[in-house]
């Protein structure tokens, strides 16, 4: 018989008479009580050999009132803030009683701090009181004692209460075992961004650990849960995001024992970016967020704690490199893929020893390898796509990524892409170029540019766009590329074009320019049409004693049009005004191998206000005479492209 589900015993009287009639063992409630440092606050008692814990035994009352009584009296503490409960151990009955013995051990620290000096100690039970290590304390118990505080210790390291007989755990089924193993707290952080790449970082209704109230959105993981789905639930109870998903993991940052006394692994995960419709959806239904605030990452690092801040800089590193960062405290450790600055990577592989071969391979910068075709028609037009996936409506190039890790060369992977991607089974071209994209923080793409030829009409119209990834293509003459196909794009195209031209493949390209890159300058005078051509010497370094046009070779990290704004005004003291108009790109392929932009610029000035700085001399020529001066073969086909254009009647000439 037990008691009613109310808890109330019944009136039955001889119920009653039942029940005091029992023989109920003896209840005693312990309590290791720390102090601000963690110490163990042991007592001697002057009735039994040996130190103790605080304590005793329960007298018609409930645990947490018996202990708290007994710390009093005891010991004047008073105020003891009580925690969870630990050990449970059964005792077999003892001679002085004949009767067993239940004792309850829970967890306790001290609302104040209290000197062992400033004990109140009942000296007619106890003679003296100290706080000490956890060690120092298991050394001065008794065995029985020691056992059971040891079994407690270790419950309050994990999760769980220790369920003892006399002192001794109690044989465990499996799943009891491993519920009952000590584990590092798990916690799952929300990454989450919107469209103009802020970070979300919440207000909170309380301090946390550090007296600050900002903090990341996300909660412990219950035991139920995995990591991911503990980041969902939190972001639905805090923020009303049930419907946004949760992404890829992009951080796991460990940390031995903290201030809970458990180790503690955050795990970060991506949510977004959310669109303007998710943010002013959000809601704040637990009443644990004060307020919202969406920062760029600069200022999201300043306002966060500091391990925050931390796993908000290298969850982004990670969401833009594709990696996941090894974090221990919010420092990158060696070997992760993400997070370790350049610096701090050269001086670990600079150490005696440098660092395993492993741990070196994987702390390396990644980059991705694609495939670019170039197909045109036979009127030069060249083939672009528009994919179906892109909210932007941009058009780009038939490719796509390399698959390395299946041991794919980039020439397969064009000729596998062709095939996937346009239903044509056909010898890809020599290669035009190879092209390194750089888009920081984002890994680098390296490009390898085919030559696909030309595309006949049957093959055009042999082409099968597969529906879920192409809308449609078309053929577009190539000057009519700005502004459709994706601007990244554009000048590795138009650079390819002119290579195929030239019969010059295999050029280095830094983000689609070639690295060796030039410009020369059209100059041409309005009333007459005349050329202003520059009569280079015989030191000159490219094509010596020829005419030639004002301009020269890029510098460095100079664009062209900026390297030919500067030699004009160093070498003729000729301004550029406003922006001169871009007439081609050509390969000086028998000179300087340099992919050449040519600009035309109107000059309504006399020679003589020019100063030239190198060659022998300027001079104004009539196209009609352009014979008559020996200038480099593709200058020659490029001007005289440019004046068949000019005279012609759609020419805004």
């Amino acid at each position: 018989m037990t008691l009613s589900a109310s808890g109330i015993p019944p009136e039955d009287p001889d119920f009653a008479r039942y029940l005091r009639g029992l023989p109920a063992p003896l209840v005693a409630v312990d309590a290791l009580v720390r102090d601000e440092s963690g110490r163990l606050l042991i007592v001697e008692p002057t009735y039994k050999p040996g130190w103790d814990i605080v304590g005793g035994f329960v007298e018609h009352e409930g645990l947490l009132t018996a202990l708290a009584r007994e710390a009093e009296e005891e010991l004047g503490l008073r105020g003891l803030r009580i925690g969870r409960l630990l050990a449970v151990d059964d005792l077999t009955p003892f001679a002085g009683s004949g009767r067993p013995v239940l004792v309850f051990l829970f967890a306790a620290r001290l609302e104040e701090p209290v000197r062992a000096g400033g004990l109140v100690l009942q000296r007619a039970e106890i003679r003296a009181a100290e706080f000490v290590p956890e060690e120092t304390a298991l050394a001065r118990f008794p065995e029985p004692l020691r056992l059971r505080v040891l079994a407690a210790l270790e419950a309050e390291r994990g999760a769980h209460t220790a369920y003892l007989r006399d002192g001794q755990p109690l044989p465990a089924s499996g799943r009891d075992y491993y519920a009952t193993l000590p584990s590092p707290m798990v916690a799952a952080t929300a990454l989450i961004t919107d469209e103009q790449g802020q970070v979300l970082v919440l207000e909170h209704t309380y301090q946390h650990s550090d007296g600050s109230p900002y903090g990341l959105p996300g909660g412990m993981v219950l035991a139920h849960e995995s990591a991911a789905q503990g980041a969902a639930r939190e972001i639905d109870e805090e923020l009303g995001l049930g419907e946004v998903p949760v992404g890829r993991l992009l951080a796991v940052d460990s940390a031995g024992t903290n201030i809970h006394g458990r180790a503690l692994e955050v795990q970060v995960f991506a949510v977004g970016p959310l669109s303007p419709q998710q943010v002013e959806g959000m809601r704040f239904t637990d009443g644990e967020v004060r307020a919202v605030h969406w920062l760029m990452p600069e200022e999201a690092l300043v306002r966060l704690p500091e391990r925050a801040g931390l796993r908000v800089m290298a969850g982004l590193r990670a969401l833009a490199a594709g990696g996941v960062a090894h974090l221990d405290h919010g420092v990158a450790q060696i070997g992760s893929p993400v997070g370790i600055p350049a610096a701090r990577r050269a001086e670990l592989e600079a150490r005696p020893g440098g660092v395993a071969p492993r741990d070196h391979i994987a702390m390396r910068p990644k980059n991705v390898a694609t495939a670019m075709v170039l197909f045109t028609d036979r009127r030069g037009r060249v083939l672009i796509v528009k994919p179906v996936h892109r909210s932007a409506a941009r058009w780009i190039m038939p490719g796509g990524g390399v698959d390395s890790d299946a041991g794919e060369s980039p020439r397969q992977a064009a000729a596998r892409e062709v095939r996937e991607e346009l239903g044509l089974d056909c010898a890809i071209g020599p290669l035009l170029a190879i092209d390194w994209s750089s888009a920081h923080p984002a890994p680098a793409e390296v490009v390898y540019a085919y030559d696909g030829g030309v595309l006949e009409e049957a093959d055009i119209a042999a082409i099968r766009l597969p529906p879920h990834e192409w809308e449609q293509c078309q053929f577009m003459a190539a000057e009519e590329l700005p502004g459709v196909l994706l601007e990244r794009l554009l000048p590795r195209v138009q650079t390819c074009l002119a290579i195929r031209e030239a019969h010059a493949g295999g050029v280095e390209l830094i983000n689609g320019r070639p690295l060796a890159e030039g410009a020369v300058a059209i100059i041409h005078r309005r009333v007459d049409g005349a050329l202003l051509l520059h009569e280079r010497d015989e030191h000159a370094p490219d094509w010596p004693e020829y005419w030639s046009l004002l301009g020269c070779g890029a510098e460095p990290g100079e664009l062209s049009y900026e390297a030919l704004r500067r030699e004009l005004w160093e070498e003729a003291r000729l301004p550029v005004p406003g922006e001169a108009e871009f007439v081609e790109r050509v390969w000086d392929r028998d000179g300087s191998q340099q992919l050449i932009s040519i600009f035309a610029i109107p000059y309504d000035g006399r020679v003589e206000d020019l100063r030239i700085g190198e060659g022998r001399q300027l001079r104004f020529v009539d196209p009609a005479d352009l014979d008559g001066y020996r200038t480099p073969p593709y200058l020659r086909a490029a001007l005289d492209r440019w004046l068949t254009g000019r005279r012609s009647p759609h020419s805004p000439a």
